[in-house]
């Protein structure tokens, strides 16, 4: 699956700090909806070497992990590919 999509969903091989123990499906909820109520705090956790002044912009955060060799442009196709358009 994609670095990136696991990331994001907490399926990564490797563990990092800001992530809990999915053990459950409420326990996964949970840390979706802290994520979401903040997104800001969920990716300085995330990310944690970028730089404050591109924090809150989505572009630019992407830009950053791909100069840094975090993901290549065919994941981040990839996974807006997968997102569903209504």
């Amino acid at each position: 699956m994609n670095p990136l999509y696991n990331m994001v969903m907490g399926t990564a091989k490797q563990t990092p700090s800001y992530q809990q123990s999915f053990n459950t499906p409420v326990s996964r909820t949970n840390a979706i909806y802290q994520a979401m109520m903040n997104p800001s705090a969920f990716v300085r956790q995330a990310i944690p070497d970028l730089p404050p002044q591109i924090a809150n912009d989505p572009n630019q955060i992407l830009q950053y992990l791909q100069q840094t060799g975090r993901v290549t442009p065919q994941q981040i196709q990839e996974v807006a590919n997968s997102i569903p358009r209504y």
